[in-house]
């Protein structure tokens, strides 16, 4: 499958006109877009071996409600006992809409205006819940955005959700959730599963309205690739994408030539961060990973680490790397095909301008994180360094990090889209803004939304295995954009094995290392067929 494109939904509307324009039949587009969401019910139901093929189906009066009518149709057809509720005037209808609200109304009589102020119909409608199987939310499209839900439409939603045990489907997008960024508005349906049409849409990958879209499949209606390709650049990776974008092994293949690492990282009470990130840059393939390490916890990581070699420099009074140990450090680098920078680092002020002066002085593909973010924002000499290139950095900032070095109070769940994509542009790197559904983003807002792992991750020390899988790939040659996708998806994917054996809760970091044992055995044998 490789990549899955995502769009903002605000696009839809501007597609649907365009393709209709170029001689796209819109009552076609409708129809396949209805039977797709009647297919995935039936099938849905016969792998369930249900016999009970009750639903309700509730349109709202927009294209939503008219793919909701295509789908009781065709449900119909099949033999399910089905209940449509449509919410607006059928002379509101819009006109591709009221086509297959005409046909529906010839096939079957279980046709209701929902008017929740009539005691009767709201009898009738809420008994139908409670019978059903099944619920199809058709109320709402992808054109809902910033104003809040209100009056009949939010208690139409609020019971929907009370029901239990039923199946909701929703119909491009739950009705409540704005397409473009994810954000509630007020309400929102919960659904089991949504069937969106052409391509995912943000706010159905990105939290909080990620949380109440379910399963998300995106079907395809018969609109043409090219429509989508004139938008904004927003991707998910599949698996067999990461396999194809990480290096192939030769069978003559020895250390010096598979990546060498140096990491820059520990100081006193921080030496587990330095030592995971280590830790994880070998299991990911390094051949070659250097410590430097404040030298009075020299010994401490030599027995730590027995894999990976140590560099002991100067050190500060709170025994942390000191800004003196620089020329050593560039020197050192000669040697090295990139650099991590960061875990456990700490924020003292000789040890930040340290790091500020090896990105300005080191060009080789870096990844900066945890501590040595603060180099990003911490004092600095005025005039001397306010402005330097940072275009070889990869950052890996929680929301928290990234809201201080762009200056902001916070990072709302639903901005995180447009800031990531901000601080790209402002500081011409490559950001990957950890937490739930990682983004990563280049300065061309290119932006890759990362679909493995979950709360599982939110533990100490996950953030120090991540740096030290993108730091190894950036060690064996990967593509500075495509070792941060890569190595989100493989720090996810290692989450999301090894969270099944200890539970979401009870994984700890370093768990994550048996994780990527195993997340490497499945891409080795697609990659290399064995």
């Amino acid at each position: 499958m490789g990549l899955e494109r995502i769009l903002k939904g605000s696009r839809i509307a501007e597609i649907d006109k365009r393709c209709i324009s170029d001689g796209i039949d819109s009552k076609w587009l409708m129809n396949n877009a209805g039977n797709w969401v009647s297919k995935v019910i039936k099938k849905d139901l016969k792998n369930r071996k249900s016999k009970n093929k009750s639903g309700v189906i509730i349109s709202g009066g927009g294209n939503n409600g008219g793919d909701g009518f295509v789908a009781a149709i065709d449900l119909i057809k099949a033999g399910f006992d089905i209940k449509v509720f449509y919410t607006a005037p059928v002379e509101k209808l819009r006109d591709d809409s009221l086509y297959y609200f005409n046909r529906l109304s010839s096939l079957d009589n279980k046709v209701f205006q929902l008017n929740i102020e009539n005691k009767e119909i709201k009898n009738i409608f809420s008994q139908a819940l409670h019978d059903s199987y099944f619920i199809v939310d058709a109320i709402f499209g992808t054109g809902l955005h910033g104003k809040e839900i209100y009056g009949q439409a939010k208690d139409i939603i609020e019971m929907i959700n009370k029901t239990e045990d039923k199946l909701i489907y929703s119909v491009d997008i739950p009705s409540g959730i704005d397409s473009d960024n994810g954000m509630i508005l007020g309400t929102a349906v919960k659904a089991y599963k949504t069937i969106t049409f052409g391509c995912k849409k943000l706010g159905l990958v990105n939290f909080p309205g990620a949380e109440y879209a379910g399963k998300v499949k995106a079907v395809d209606i018969g609109i043409p690739e090219k429509y989508f390709n004139e938008y904004e650049d927003i991707f998910e990776a599949k698996l067999d994408w990461v396999c194809d974008n990480l290096p192939e092994r030769k069978p003559w293949a020895y250390k010096h030539k598979v990546g060498k690492l140096l990491v820059i990282a520990g100081s006193v009470g921080l030496t587990g961060a330095a030592s995971m990130a280590c830790f994880s840059a070998m299991r990911s393939g390094a051949g070659l990973v250097t410590l430097v390490c404040p030298w009075e916890l020299n010994n401490i990581f030599e027995q730590k680490l027995t894999e990976v070699m140590t560099y002991p420099v100067e050190q500060t009074d709170e025994i942390s790397i000191h800004y003196s140990s620089l020329e050593k450090i560039i020197n050192l680098s000669k040697n090295f095909d990139a650099l991590a920078i960061g875990p456990g680092i700490s924020k003292n002020l000789s040890t930040l301008r340290l790091v500020r002066e090896i990105l300005k002085n080191v060009k080789k593909p870096t990844v900066l994180d945890a501590d040595g973010l603060a180099a990003l924002y911490s004092p600095r000499e005025a005039g001397k360094d306010e402005d330097f290139d940072l275009s070889h950095v990869i950052i890996t900032p929680h929301a928290g990090e990234l809201s201080v070095i762009l200056g902001r109070d916070k990072i709302r769940l639903d901005q995180r889209y447009d800031i990531n994509i901000e601080a790209a542009k402002k500081y011409n790197f490559i950001s990957v803004l950890k937490g739930a559904r990682t983004l990563i983003t280049k300065p061309d807002s290119t932006t890759f939304v990362n679909a493995t792992g979950d709360w599982a991750l939110a533990t100490a020390g996950t953030g120090d295995i991540l740096t030290g899988i993108i730091g190894s790939f950036l060690a064996q040659g990967v593509d500075k954009f495509e070792s941060a996708i890569c190595g989100a998806y493989i720090h996810g994917m290692a989450s999301d094995i090894i969270s099944k054996n200890t539970s979401k809760t009870s994984m700890i970091a370093t768990d994550l290392l048996e994780g990527i044992k195993k997340t490497f055995l499945k891409l080795e044998r697609m990659k290399y067929k064995g």
